[in-house]
This record gives C-alpha cells, sequence and structure tokens, in this order.
C-alpha cells in the first residue's frame, strides 16, 4: 500500500474518460443511423446499454470512493466540488431517461425515440466534456497525492464490478483503442498476467469483430 503523499499513478482514468468522450461522442449518429432498421438497432442498442452502465458506473464510484476522501483530507475549492456534483446530476439525469427509452428503441428502431435520444446525449456532451476535462485539470493532480493506492484500486475494483466477465475484454479494448505505445504498456502492466495473455490471444479479435458490427 502507498503511504499519503506517495503519489498514486492516476493516467488510467485519463484513458477511462477517452472511452467517454469518444464512445458518446459517436452514439447520436449511430442512434439515427439505425432508424427503422431493428437488425441495426438491436447491435446499437446493446453497445448503447453497455456505455451508460460504463458511464453510470464510474460516476457512482466517485460519488462514494472518491470525492469523500477528497473532501476529508483535501483542501478543496468548494466551488469546484460544488460543480463536479452538479455535472454528475445532470449527466446522469440524461443517462437515466435514456436507459428508460433504450429497450423499446432497440426492439422498435422507432426514428423518433432515436431521435430523442440522440439529441439528449447531443445536449449533454458539453457538460460531459467540461466534466472530464476540469477532472483531469484539477481532481487528478489532487487524487495523485491524497489517496493511498489500495483507495485508488478500490475505484478501478469497483468500475470492473459493473462489467461481466463475458464483456471485460471488450471494455479493455475500448479502453486501450487510441492509446500509444507507451500507454498502452503502462496500463496493460496493471493488469494481472493472465488477463494480458487472454485479451493478447482472443481480446483483440473480440473488440475488433464487435467494433466493425457498431460502426458498420
Amino acid at each position: 500500500m502507498s503511504a499519503l503523499g506517495t503519489g498514486v499513478d492516476t493516467h488510467e482514468m485519463v484513458l477511462i474518460h477517452r472511452v467517454l468522450r469518444r464512445e458518446f461522442g459517436q452514439l447520436p449518429r449511430l442512434f439515427r443511423a439505425a432508424a427503422g432498421d431493428r437488425a441495426r438497432a438491436k447491435v446499437i442498442g446493446a453497445h448503447a446499454r453497455e456505455m451508460l452502465t460504463f458511464l453510470h458506473t464510474h460516476h457512482t464510484g466517485e460519488d462514494e470512493l472518491l470525492f469523500p476522501l477528497l473532501r476529508e483530507r483535501a483542501d478543496l475549492d468548494p466551488e469546484l466540488m460544488d460543480r463536479m456534483d452538479a455535472q454528475h446530476a445532470q449527466v446522469d439525469g440524461a443517462v437515466t431517461a435514456i436507459a428508460a427509452e433504450l429497450p423499446a428503441w432497440t426492439a422498435s428502431a422507432d426514428a423518433a425515440a432515436g431521435e430523442r435520444m440522440a439529441a439528449r446525449i447531443d445536449a449533454m456532451m458539453p457538460t460531459l466534456i467540461e466534466h472530464l476535462a476540469e477532472e483531469e485539470q484539477e481532481i487528478l493532480p489532487i487524487v495523485s497525492v491524497t489517496l493511498t493506492q489500495s483507495e485508488w484500486d478500490a475505484l478501478g475494483k469497483h468500475g470492473m464490478s459493473a462489467i461481466p466477465l463475458t464483456r471485460r475484454l471488450v471494455i479493455l479494448g475500448h479502453i486501450t483503442e487510441d492509446t500509444d505505445e507507451a500507454e498502452r504498456r503502462r496500463f496493460m502492466k496493471v493488469l494481472p498476467a493472465p488477463a494480458r495473455v487472454v485479451y493478447k490471444l482472443i481480446g483483440h479479435r473480440q473488440f475488433t469483430r464487435e467494433t466493425s458490427r457498431i460502426h458498420g
């Protein structure tokens, strides 16, 4: 366990943020393009559901395991933390509304429902992008010298716990998709050796196959 102040490597959260920016940035186009196409809606709906869960879990982990520790230990700008909370609330409201409409759209490919969900994401994205950027610039530097390694690891375990075992290799593909070689090695180093081997043997292929279906 790292002692307080020794420096936790928080770069993995930057990689998570890239997934959120990329995948939610693409979802409105995917929803709109699948209008009337039930086969496409089934594929896009499954992907959207996974990403909504991914984002929701990311935020609940911060709300439960990260922000309380920062408030307790760090000399934080109250306006910054109030803004973090307000951004979470706004994004989570959109996520809840989209998740409620998604199952029916996945079955029907109804154009109007797809447009409503696309418009909700379009409206949410400026807040999400601002939130992720501010976390990276203002929050993560504080986290790196405030949390212990075990506390930081607990946040990662929280995120992983919401991902079914059968989906973890695909999520790993999403996380490493836009990494350079140094970032990929840095991230993979924290994974158990068996996970690295399985991803190399079958996970990357599974991710590539799924991504090609989503983006057609």
